[in-house]
Formats: structure tokens, sequence, C-alpha cells
């Protein structure tokens, strides 16, 4: 198995941060094989903000995402400039509050909306990557949750876990309404 995951977003987002947490995840929690990359703007917030991850099961011998089996967009930017470099079965993330697409076969999630309403703007990419860990392939919630506890000092840990639970039950709720039992996660494709 070989997933490339490609975020993107604006700096500021927390981009680079969601990419991290779910390589740990996946390496440490679950015992794959990750690289991760990131690539920003001179700007230090909200310039053009990209990271790759790239997990198997195998050895790595090219750590760069050319086409993303899985493409989290926080901001349309993003999406407008790497959604021409997904796989047409890829899994395609969209924080739909800042994200329009014709795009078929999309999943949304008011990552922004939902944070605002938590008064904690600041946990935009925790949801996402809430939404994100309930499509994908391989991967146990309590591994990211673990990271999430690793990664944050106890005062703001509480919150980010909070908003990785809303993203990761909204998702799970948005799925049982398509009538998928279990999501993503079960396609032998990966």
């Amino acid at each position: 198995m070989r997933l490339n995951v490609r975020f993107a977003g604006s700096g500021g987002q927390g981009v680079i941060l969601a990419s991290v947490l779910l390589s740990k995840a996946y390496g440490l929690g679950e015992n794959y094989n990750i690289a991760q990359t990131q690539s920003y703007g001179p700007e230090a917030r909200g310039g053009a903000c990209k990271a790759e991850v790239v997990i198997s099961d195998e050895d790595i011998d090219y750590m760069k995402v050319e086409e993303a089996d899985v493409f989290v967009a926080l901001n349309q930017v993003g999406y407008d400039k790497y959604i021409n470099t997904v796989k047409d079965d890829a899994i395609v993330l969209i924080n739909s509050t800042l994200v329009e697409t014709d795009r078929p076969n999309v999943y949304r999630i008011q990552a922004t909306k939902r944070a605002e309403d938590m008064g904690k703007p600041f946990v935009v990419n925790i949801i996402a990557l809430g939404a994100l860990t309930r499509l994908m392939p391989k991967i146990h919630s309590p591994a990211v949750e673990e990271e999430i506890k690793k990664n944050f000092n106890a005062s703001i840990a509480g919150p980010n876990l909070d908003a990785y639970q809303m993203g990761y039950d909204i998702m799970d709720e948005d799925l049982k309404d398509l009538g998928y039992r279990t999501g993503f996660g079960d396609s032998s494709r990966f």
C-alpha cells in the first residue's frame, strides 16, 4: 500500500501541523513508513501553503506526491491550485466554509464555521483532520488523539481534542446519511 496525501491552504491555517499529526499517527501509532514534506511562501501568514504525506507499508523511495490519493483543501486558492493533481478516484475533503466546487464525490465539512462556533478559530485544521481520519484507510482514531495529546500542552489539548472529535463525528454522520456503513476506509484499493 502507498497512500499519497496532500493538504493545501494558506499559512496560519495549520496545514503543516495537520500533516505532521497525520504522519505521526500513521508512523508511530499504526507502524507504517511515512514521509512528510511541506512548502510555503515567504509570508508567515496568508501565503500559499501545502504539506504532503506519503504512507506506505513498504520502504518509501520517493517522498513527493505527484498525484494525490487524498486531498484536503482548507481554502479556495489551495483547492484551485492542486485539484488537477489528484487521482480521479481520490478522497477529496474540502473546508466548505471557504471552498466551492462542482466536482462530484467531494466530502465537505464546514471547518471554519464550526471552529468559529466553538469560539476557537485556531482549530480549523483539527476539525478537518478529524473528518479526514474518519475517511482514511487503516488508521484508528485513538492514534491521532494520542498525537494531539503529545503535541499540545494541556491548556489547548482539550479544545483540540474536542475539535478533532467534532470533525470525526460530523463525517461519521455524513457517511451514514450517504449510506456508507464504515466509509472509504473499507476500500480494498488501499
